[in-house]
This record gives C-alpha cells, structure tokens and sequence, in this order.
C-alpha cells in the first residue's frame, strides 16, 4: 500500500517491513494506525482502504545510532481523543505525539486528490506534530484514559512520564 505514495516512493526504497504494531484509533473507528519495523506510522483508512497518513522520521543510523537499537520492537498507543499517537522514536531519546487527526488539516495526511500525492508537512496543515524528549530510549507507550497521561517504557526498565503540567490546589476541600 506504501507504493501507491507517489512522493513516498520517489524520496525513499520502500521494502518490505515488519508491523511491530496495529491499533484502531478511539476517537474514529475507520483509522487504523500502524507502526514499522523501520520507525514509519501510518494509518490505514478501514473504509477506503487507502494509506491517509504516514510520519517517517530518519533511520537512526544517519545519527551514528547502531542498528541493534533501531531494530527494537516498538509498542505505540492512541490518545483517547483528537487522533494523536504516542510512539517512542527510533533514534533519540524521545516521544513522538503524531497528529492523525482525520483530514487535510493532519500534519501527516497523504494527499491523493493531486496527480503527484503528497505527504503534507507541519506548515500545511493546522495539526503539528510533536517530539518530547525523554531521558531514555522509549520502546512501549501507554495512555491514561482520563488525562492524556503518556506512560513510557525504556530500553533500561524506567517509567517515563510524560504529561502537560496541571495545578496543585493547595487548600484541597477533599482528601483522598
């Protein structure tokens, strides 16, 4: 299905890869979000059965990274809401917040309605694309389902969280 991005095709060899990862996204039943093995995410749209997003970040060996890091199994995970996907990187230290929102507006909608299909960059569309880095690699990500929390598990058995900052009452009226 990668073949069929024209301008995907024409900036890289697409080979054939491993899916580390597969999950339906929440927030809108038709997506289908995967991972690579290679650090690609995509989405698969159930009801056309066409690719509309992809994020392809760099392989890690143009950092000096070994390629025994960038071959890890890598286990994403969807926000509850607005189609975000939590996935560690492949290359440095971090998280990547993928906006797979449904739509143009997604920084990483594949655009087929031009005779040349597109990967559409961050200052197309309205959604971005975020990196937070972490202390240490991050293979696997999970996702409060009230908050957005991103809990993330390390190559060196951490826990990583990764959260917007929220206010402390310091005159609760409640205990716990």
């Amino acid at each position: 299905m990668l073949e069929k991005i024209s301008a995907l095709k024409e900036q890289s060899s697409i080979l054939q890869k491993s899916i580390h990862s597969i999950k339906l996204d929440p927030s809108c039943s038709y997506q289908l979000a995967f991972h690579l093995d290679d650090g690609w995410s995509g989405v698969l749209n159930l009801n056309s059965l066409t690719v509309t997003h992809m994020h392809c970040p760099p392989p890690p060996w143009l950092d000096g990274e070994e390629l025994t890091a960038y071959s890890c199994l890598r286990r994403p995970a969807w926000l509850p809401t607005n189609s975000v996907y939590a996935v560690g990187s492949s290359s440095r230290n971090g998280v990547y917040l993928l906006d797979f929102l449904p739509g143009r507006s997604s920084a990483c909608h594949v655009d087929h309605s031009s005779e040349a299909d597109t990967i559409s960059g961050e200052s197309k569309g309205v959604g971005k694309n975020r990196f937070i880095p972490t202390s240490e690699g991050v293979l696997a990500c999970a996702v409060h389902p009230q908050n957005d929390t991103v809990i993330a598990g390390s190559k060196h058995s951490a826990l990583l969280m990764v959260s917007q900052r929220h206010q402390i009452d310091e005159n609760p009226r409640h205990g716990c």
